[in-house]
């Protein structure tokens, strides 16, 4: 069934607004490509899983420091998960 996603702008607000149906959009739109980009990292389904929650998590509360005009949104988001999947195979190396 498809999702009804809202545009980037209306999207971004429900992510900055910390709201569940933000971090809910943001899953359902995002989980899948953040999460080969992880796994791709760290190699374990399980350890993927904590990193996404993770990410999640970080892309919400960074959600203001994101500028359209530097970066695209999944661009940027993508940073963001690659960057905690190294920090965790960094520290347990």
């Amino acid at each position: 069934m498809p999702v009804n996603l809202p545009d980037q702008p209306e999207f971004l607000q429900m992510i900055r607004s910390r709201s569940r149906a933000g971090a809910e959009a943001l899953y359902d739109q995002y989980a899948q490509v953040l999460s080969l980009a992880i796994f791709r990292i760290v190699h374990e389904k399980a350890l993927t899983e904590i990193i996404l929650e993770k990410t999640i998590c970080k892309i919400s509360d960074s959600a203001d420091d994101y500028n359209k005009n530097e970066l695209l949104l999944l661009t940027w988001m993508l940073a963001i998960a690659k960057q905690l999947a190294r920090e965790h195979t960094t520290v347990n190396i």
